[in-house]
């Protein structure tokens, strides 16, 4: 009898030990993470090195309308912000005499014009940015009727540490990068011959080769190209992981569809998009995580949920 309760005890004991071990292990399962990521193949076409700064759209001459003559303002053609051409009639005045002799003069003998208003014309293509008069109001010669910005002198300034200048040249061809995305053509037009003396920056003048008129004042960014390595191995820059003092760098690399683990790189040349990896040599056909890699272990369980070029 007392064995048999005996055995009865160790059967109850593994029985209870193997039901144990069956919650652990569903408990194992349960927790097990897959990270959802999207992932990119390795690029060996190269990469630009260059250096990004930003700039305004300007006007850089601003073309002042004067009176010549002295009189009163008979007619105002224009509004603030219309678009003129070179020879539009803008204003038209007439002298004091003109205004009260003029008939009587001209009742004397027709050819002599005595009364009529002298037309002030615009010297240049451009848009209208402030009316100084309105029609009645006496001005006097050389008083600044209008300003017209020149369209002849319109483009966009950015401000370049001297030392990339070396990279510039007059008439080279610079892309435009516009707060929606899009991109338009430039040449370098013009070296502003002075350096902001705090921050020993110069102003350069980019001409925009595209008819589209872009609003003054608009701040958009331009890439000065330094260098450019080609048939080098790049990923996007999403791509690296560092330490937080960025002396170690690694990468997560899909082993299969279902696995990535951590893979140590040596890195190079970068720009604003991609990295160089010198070391180790990634084969065409590998994958490398570029989001979901943050802050997870060495081998990570995964679900490829995009991969992009």
């Amino acid at each position: 009898m007392k064995n048999k309760i005996i055995t009865s005890l160790i059967i109850l004991f593994f029985l209870v030990l193997l039901e144990s071990c069956k919650k652990q292990e569903t408990t194992v399962k349960e927790t097990e993470t897959i990270i959802p990521v999207t992932v990119t193949a390795i690029d060996t076409t190269g990469i630009d090195d260059y250096e990004e700064v930003s700039g305004t759209v300007s006007y850089i001459v601003k073309t002042p309308i004067k009176s010549i003559i002295t009189g009163y303002i008979t007619a105002v053609n224009v509004k603030t912000n219309d678009k003129v051409v070179k020879g539009k009639r803008l204003f038209s005045i007439k002298t004091k005499e003109a205004i009260a002799l003029g008939n009587d003069v001209n009742k004397l003998d027709a050819n002599l014009h005595f009364g009529n208003a002298v037309f002030i014309s615009s010297s240049s293509n451009g848009f209208i940015t402030a009316i100084n008069v309105e029609n009645g109001n006496y001005v006097q010669e050389g008083d600044v009727l209008a300003i017209i910005n020149d369209l002849n002198n319109y483009g966009v300034v950015i401000n370049v540490p001297f030392e990339l200048k070396k990279y510039l040249s007059i008439n080279q061809q610079l892309p435009i990068y516009l707060p929606d995305g899009t991109s338009i053509s430039s040449t370098i037009k013009q070296f502003i011959p002075a350096v902001d003396a705090a921050s020993q920056m110069q102003s350069v003048f980019l001409k925009i080769n595209a008819n589209e008129v872009l609003p003054e004042n608009l701040i958009v960014s331009v890439r000065i190209p330094k260098s450019n390595k080609s048939s080098i191995t790049t990923v996007p820059k999403a791509a690296i992981l560092s330490n937080e003092i960025e002396t170690e760098y690694w990468v997560m690399l899909l082993k299969n569809d279902a696995t990535a683990i951590k893979v140590p790189v040596q890195i190079g040349l970068k720009n604003q998009e991609r990295i160089e990896i010198i070391a180790p040599k990634f084969k065409v056909t590998d994958r490398i995580v570029i989001s979901g890699n943050y802050g997870v272990g060495d081998t990570i369980k995964v679900k490829i949920i995009n991969s992009v070029q």
